[in-house]
């Protein structure tokens, strides 16, 4: 009977819950970010193919504010394909693409919101140079903090930082891939 009892009271709780909280609220944005894919080469056979692609590419964001705290948001960087190094005169390009998703706490600050961001995010690296025609995809926690603040009721600017890939092994390579950005949302009042 305590079980019953339990279980009707936290479906009670949980129902009052959501009928307290606003009706999800979408928004969509997009971002200039400064994109930087760093390559380490592990395979200790010469030559060395290590380098950085440093890169200015679009990101687009699109999300719901769930909580008063809460937001989903998913992210989407534009692939850009960068040289990262030159290997016995051969050029070394990357084109990376990132999808991510996220949990995004946050909080207001006097005028402006300050955001957390925890997710997945999946990492396509397309190589070509002294590493030909190789692509790799790799998926990894994300993570990253940023700053809103609302220039109108339904315009805001941001800027933030998100590790998109924390160093992780891909084949011989180590890969790092992170992005500062600034940028501007419009929430769907």
């Amino acid at each position: 009977m305590s079980k019953k009892l339990l279980a009707i009271a936290l479906g009670t709780a949980a129902t009052i819950g959501v009928a307290h909280a606003a009706p999800p609220t979408f928004y969509a944005g997009g971002d200039i970010i400064g994109l930087t894919t760093k390559i380490d080469d592990k395979s200790g056979i010469a030559p060395d193919v290590s380098g950085s692609a440093n890169t200015t590419t679009l990101r687009l964001r699109g999300g719901v504010h769930i909580l008063d705290w809460l937001d989903a948001e998913l992210h989407l960087v534009l692939p850009q394909d960068k040289t990262y190094s030159t290997t016995l005169g051969v050029t070394n390009k990357v084109k990376t693409t990132v999808a991510g998703l996220f949990a995004k706490p946050n909080v207001n600050v006097g005028p402006v919101n300050l955001y957390g961001l925890v997710g997945f995010a999946r990492s396509t690296m397309d190589f070509s140079g002294v590493v030909v025609g190789s692509s790799q995809s790799e998926s990894s926690a994300a993570y990253g903090v940023g700053v809103q603040y609302p220039f109108t009721k339904n315009l805001s600017g941001s800027i933030d930082y998100v590790q998109y890939l924390p160093k992780k092994s891909v084949s011989f390579l180590d890969v790092d891939i992170k992005a500062f950005g600034a940028g501007v949302t419009y929430t769907f009042k």
